[in-house]
């Protein structure tokens, strides 16, 4: 196919919403209804207000760091020449490794400040933020960016903005990762694993950087380090993380 979708959803009183906009909205609701539903599945003492709280705080904690995430990790010299650049978001651009990270420590400072654990909380929030990351990826489809890498399989896409060339759709390939890490979770979950605490989370960590990792394969590097791209290297520091993360103490 031809890519020739419209990042515009329609216009509300002279002003475009854009799909990918509306992906973060949907994104925090994902996290606020099926999180909430799994944080009772478990037992955790936390309010329906409180919840809201950490949501909405973890939203805007994640949206600033990916946004600092994207020029510490792919454009430090534009951070450097024009910190300003950061907070102009219409511009585009964002790390989700730095958001995953900043909202990590958020989290960590919340669940210290009501005495629950953080393992059990991420544990809860990690099905509803791999179906949200999914959502965020389709968006990304129809905003033609993030494009593959040059491929000569029947399923490339044409970006005309980019060029003639047919593309892997890599920004679809991470979607449904996503979307598959998100079974696999609840999955687990199901079986009763959210009781091992921190197992789910751990999963999620392993789970996305294993599959970014090789998903980066097909994706136009945003930069490189030695033969590996950023996003890979990111990756290999969210694996390990990932496995090492029950010796940390959250509680």
């Amino acid at each position: 196919m031809t890519w020739n979708l419209d990042p515009i959803a329609f216009s509300l009183f002279g002003l475009d919403v854009r799909w990918y906009g509306l992906s973060y909205v949907l994104g925090f609701f994902l996290v606020l209804i099926i999180g909430h539903k799994i944080i009772l599945r478990t037992g955790l003492k936390v309010s329906k207000s409180d919840f809201e709280n950490l949501v909405f705080g973890l939203f805007f904690i994640g949206i600033v760091g990916g946004r600092l995430g994207e020029f510490l990790f792919y454009a430090p010299q534009t951070f450097l020449e024009d910190p300003l650049e950061v907070f102009k978001i219409w511009h585009g651009g964002m790390s989700i490794h730095g958001g995953i990270l900043a909202a990590i420590l958020f989290g960590v400072w919340w669940a210290k400040k009501h005495k629950i654990s953080f393992y059990c909380l991420a544990d809860s929030l990690v099905i509803p933020l791999a179906i949200a990351l999914g959502v965020g990826r389709i968006a990304n489809f129809i905003n033609g960016e993030l494009v593959g890498i040059p491929t000569d399989q029947s399923w490339g896409v044409i970006f005309p903005h980019v060029d003639d060339l047919f593309r892997h759709p890599s920004q679809l390939y991470e979607a449904g990762k996503n979307f598959i890490l998100a079974g696999l979770l609840m999955w687990l979950l199901i079986k009763d694993f959210w009781k091992k605490p921190g197992f789910l989370f751990s999963v999620f960590l392993i789970g996305y950087g294993v599959l970014r990792f090789i998903i980066e394969f097909c994706r136009e590097p945003d930069g490189m380090i030695w033969v590996l791209s950023t996003g890979q290297v990111l990756c290999l520091g969210m694996v390990v993380f990932g496995l090492t993360i029950r010796k940390f103490s959250f509680t």
